[in-house]
């Protein structure tokens, strides 16, 4: 067997080597993180579109909040109401009306595995057009092994 002699190069190419090493696990663990965080976002969007309303309240927080910023008729207005409320007056709506929420330019990141923020722009479709577009912002809290929603902020400029 034949030793081999690595000059200061070599080291530091070892070391490079098994800090890219040391660094992949949690560059997967992040991006899985992300994945997850991305699916549950789009989970809650495609119930909240065909009016499932029963099955979100597991998906909020504990005091979790709904914010909106609209402009319904060319000014804005502000809201910002407790989610279980948001759901309640959901939940009391006689006629739903099925749509989808498309999310486009989706930037998420993570904290230490237990903080998510999800940004994204959107679109309300029905019937094959666009009734409205604007922005999502989910901040996801890591709750055992699932996310919840801490709060969910959207703004909201019809077509």
């Amino acid at each position: 067997m034949r030793a081999t002699r690595l000059g200061a190069g070599g080291l530091a190419a070892c070391a490079a080597a098994v800090c890219l090493l040391a660094a992949a696990a949690p560059a997967r663990a992040q991006d899985a993180d992300q994945a997850s965080a991305r699916q549950f976002v789009e989970d809650f969007l495609l119930r909240l579109g065909d009016h499932r309303y029963d099955t979100l309240d597991a998906d909020f927080s504990p005091g979790a909040l709904v914010v909106v910023s609209r402009q319904p008729g060319g000014s804005w207005t502000n809201g910002v109401e407790k989610a279980e409320e948001w759901l309640a007056g959901l939940k009391q709506n006689p006629n739903p009306v099925t749509f989808r929420e498309p999310l486009h330019d989706v930037v998420v990141t993570i904290d230490n595995g237990r903080l998510a923020h999800l940004r994204a722009g959107f679109e309300v479709v029905r019937d094959g057009r666009t009734l409205s577009t604007g922005i999502d912002e989910f901040t996801l809290l890591r709750d055992g092994d699932r996310w919840r929603i801490a709060m969910v902020a959207y703004t909201s400029m019809p077509r």
